[in-house]
Order: structure tokens, then C-alpha cells, then sequence
């Protein structure tokens, strides 16, 4: 949507600026909450070549911090000297996310940070392996005694424990935007301003680069000309075939080169990508912008983009678990509307259905797995389609969009 500040509507102004200030605290999930102590176990877990196969090679060695925990490369090597197939990502404000690689395979950052580990062309590294090297240094067994003092054992669950709650702890510097946000309007310049105005009105990029991060975290095909799938093969669905993460912008002009695939060198060619004829492919996402912009406009988007670029140190935020809203009792019909459901918590009673009905314009797919084995998946979810997802025993099922997946309801069933 355009954006709501005009010159002499300083009410309406400040209501579009708060849509894009960070958030007062970083979240923490309740399964593995912040310490100190953690976090510092993670920081050199994350500096550390054992923990790879071949004692070579670390997490930082990608996720460089003095590279914006990229490399700045458009694909790292793989361990056999060929290119992996995808781009370093983007970790900083991590706390943030739901789905992580590329292709959202992975449901949480514990998850995330074992997957490099074992990848057998990035660290080579077996699980058991891991756990013998990491527990070969003297240095490590009381640091995990300190980290863990519940169960002081160092496994691949706490290996993994600390290196997610360090990742969570890293964030995005602050820029020349935050500053304007903040209320310094000389932060920005005319041309910056202008770009701004077209990020969030003409060139509609805030369809898909949306709220402080500058992502709505979901899955889009924005048509590169490119074999990879994915994550339609993840869902199993093949209208989500050519989807990739939407990235965070913060920093961006920090770190080229761009794309799933770092296809990209510059910020000019991201906005000529989007300016220029797609594939004409069933897949392209609805929310995949057609533009039409001058010269002057490309200009005035790379200013604005650049306004992202950290100029100071990321700010301290304190660490605290997300507050999880009350639940309530569930209504007739949940709907889904911007990506969003029209509630987050409710509650239902064993074997009692839920029914969603899809008021977007875009596609959903539905779904929750729990421990026990039960699932449930929608499939494609048209606009205008209905489902009715059922609950058939007690317990707290955490319901998901698979390609919009900040589109979260919890549902306890009792």
C-alpha cells in the first residue's frame, strides 16, 4: 500500500513510520530461552572449525560478520571445488524468521544450524562426529555445564540449542532509515525520499518486502530464469515451483551480489529484473510487481535501498521470550485475509473441526504436524476456497501457512 505520511500530516506520517520500526526485544521460543552464557557458548561454537568434518572450516567462514554474515560471493564453494547451488543467506535478524534456507526446509533456527554441519559439500560432518570433536576440547565441557546446567551434556540438541540463540542475538545495523524513522528527517535525502515513496506506492515492493525487516518472510516465484524448484518440492506442490524466501533488505546495498542464486551484481540489476518482461510460467506469484519506471525512478529505488545500509553498530536489545495472545473460543469460520489469519489463538474441543476460509487474493496451503504423527495439509488453497481442518485429539497444534508462514494460529484442543 502507498505510503500514509504526506508533508503537513505529521499524525499520518508517524503511523507509516511505526510500520517499520524494529521491535522493541528479540524473541526467544519458550523450548530454548535466552542466557547468556548460551549465547557466548554459540559465539565460538559458531567461530569453530571442529565442527566441521574435516576441522577446516566454519559457520563463520560463510556467515562472515565483517560481510555482513554473508561472504560476498554469488556461490561458495562446495568441499569438491564446484559452486553450491544457492547463495550464502542472510542470518542477521534471524529471531525473526519461521522457515529457514532458501526454500524454508528447515521449521526452526535448531534445525537450521545442524544442516550446513552435515551437508556433505559444505561441512561434512556426522552428528556423532560433531559431538566427539566439539567434546575433545577441554575448553567446552564447562562452558556447556554453564549453558545447560539442567543436563551439562554436550550433544547435537545443545550444540544446536547454542548456536540458534547466538544466531537469534545477531542484528541488522542501524542506518540512515532508522535515523529517519526516528524522527531525524534530515537522514534522508530527496532522492531517497522519492525511492521511498515508490518502495512503498507505484513499484509495489512492499507486496512481498513488508514491515521493519522488509520481508513478509514468505515464498514467491518472481520469475529468474533458473532450473532450481524450490520450494514447490519441499510442499510437494508444483505452483510453488521457482519460489524462494523473500530476503531481508536490511543492509542490502552491503550485500552483493543478489538473488537465491547471487545472479545479480547490483541493486540497478535487482530493479531492472523487476522492470523487464517474466516467464510466462503458473507459478509466478500474484504478488510479483509490474512496473513501469524512468530512469530517474530506478535512481531514486537504489538511493532509498542504500538508505538501508548499516552506518552503526546494531543496537542492544534485550532478550525476552514473545508474549503468546490469549486464546478464544473459535468462531463459525477462521478467514485469511493479507496474508494473515483473522486470528492467532483459539480453542476447540477434541474432534471438532475448524473451518478457513481463504478471502485473499493469493494462494494458501493450510497445514500442522505434531509429535504424535497426526498432519493435516490443504493442498492449494484457491481464493475463495474453503477447508475444514480436523483436530481429532487433545493437544496444541500449531497451524501454518506453507508459503506464507507468518500466517500462524494456535489452536489448543482440549
Amino acid at each position: 500500500m502507498p505510503w500514509p505520511g504526506h508533508a503537513g500530516d505529521a499524525g499520518r506520517d508517524a503511523a507509516g513510520r511505526a510500520v517499520y520500526v524494529r521491535p522493541a526485544a528479540i524473541p526467544f521460543p519458550a523450548a530454548n530461552p535466552f542466557t547468556q552464557a548460551k549465547a557466548e557458548l554459540g559465539r565460538k561454537l559458531f567461530s569453530d572449525p571442529a565442527l566441521a568434518g574435516a576441522g577446516d572450516r566454519a559457520c563463520a567462514s560463510c556467515h562472515d560478520p565483517v560481510l555482513a554474515f554473508q561472504d560476498g560471493r554469488a556461490r561458495a564453494d562446495g568441499l569438491d571445488g564446484a559452486p553450491l547451488p544457492r547463495r550464502t543467506p542472510f542470518i542477521a535478524d534471524a529471531a525473526w524468521g519461521e522457515r529457514f534456507f532458501w526454500d524454508g526446509r528447515a521449521a526452526s533456527l535448531e534445525e537450521q544450524a545442524l544442516g550446513p554441519i552435515q551437508n556433505p559439500r559444505e561441512m561434512n560432518q556426522t552428528l556423532d562426529g560433531l559431538v566427539r570433536a566439539v567434546a575433545a576440547d577441554p575448553a567446552y565441557p564447562p562452558l556447556f555445564a554453564a549453558a545447560f546446567p539442567e543436563a551439562p551434556r554436550i550433544t547435537a540438541d545443545t550444540i544446536a540449542k547454542a548456536l540458534a540463540t547466538f544466531e537469534r542475538t545477531l542484528l541488522s545495523p542501524q542506518s540512515r532509515f532508522d535515523r529517519w524513522l526516528a524522527g531525524d528527517d534530515q537522514a534522508l535525502d530527496d532522492s531517497a525520499r522519492r525511492g521511498l515513496a515508490l518502495f512503498t506506492g507505484a513499484a509495489g515492493c512492499t507486496l512481498c518486502h513488508s514491515g521493519w525487516a522488509l520481508t513478509d518472510h514468505a515464498f514467491h516465484d518472481i520469475g529468474r530464469p533458473d532450473e532450481d524448484l524450490g520450494r514447490g518440492p519441499i510442499l510437494g506442490e508444483a505452483t510453488l515451483d521457482h519460489a524462494f524466501k523473500t530476503p531481508s533488505l536490511r543492509n542490502v546495498g552491503n550485500r552483493a551480489p543478489y538473488m537465491h542464486d547471487g545472479s545479480l551484481p547490483t541493486l540497478a540489476a535487482v530493479i531492472e529484473h523487476y522492470a523487464r518482461d517474466h516467464p510466462d510460467r503458473p507459478s509466478l506469484s500474484p504478488d510479483l510487481p509490474r512496473i513501469d519506471l524512468s530512469a530517474a525512478d530506478k535512481a531514486d529505488l537504489v538511493a532509498f535501498l542504500h538508505a538501508l545500509d548499516g552506518e552503526a553498530p546494531a543496537p542492544a536489545l534485550p532478550a525476552v521470550i514473545a508474549e503468546s495472545l490469549a486464546a478464544v473460543e473459535a468462531p463459525p469460520v477462521i478467514r485469511q485475509k493479507d496474508k494473515q489469519f483473522s486470528l492467532a489463538h483459539v480453542r476447540l474441543r477434541a474432534g471438532q473441526t475448524l473451518i478457513v476460509h481463504n478471502d485473499d487474493r493469493r494462494e494458501h496451503n493450510v497445514r500442522y504436524a505434531t509429535d504424535a504423527g497426526r498432519d493435516y495439509n490443504s493442498g492449494i488453497q484457491e481464493p475463495g476456497d474453503t477447508v475444514a481442518m480436523p483436530f481429532p485429539a487433545p493437544g496444541t497444534y500449531h497451524v501454518y501457512c506453507g508459503i506464507h508462514p507468518k500466517m500462524k494460529l494456535d489452536v489448543d484442543v482440549e
